[in-house]
């Protein structure tokens, strides 16, 4: 009888051992879950963020714009005569700032 009551006890204790392991880990795997889903969330803000950064860069970059801000600043727009075109297909980079 004694023995029957010991794994009894036994059987109990590995059933709640059992019950607390997996309620531990599906409190576990909902923590996981909850940060992928926050990281999800800032990683698509920042593509979002970068995007319109792209697009900023864009129109601070188009033509039209440049022109714009030319003449709001009192400047011309060049004719051919004026254009001077430099070829740095030989020139070779040196850091800034050092001579070798």
């Amino acid at each position: 009888m004694r023995l029957r009551g010991i794994l009894t006890a036994l059987a109990a204790m590995l059933l709640l051992a059992g019950m607390f392991i997996a309620v531990h880990r599906g409190a576990r795997g909902r923590m996981i879950a909850e940060r992928i889903s926050r990281l999800d969330d800032r990683q698509e803000a920042a593509e979002v963020r970068r995007n319109e950064s792209r697009q900023q860069l864009e129109y601070l970059r188009s033509r039209p714009r440049i022109v714009s801000a030319a003449r709001q600043l009192g400047l011309h727009e060049p004719s051919e005569d004026e254009l001077v075109y430099l070829d740095l297909s030989g020139v070779s980079s040196m850091p800034l700032g050092g001579s070798s």
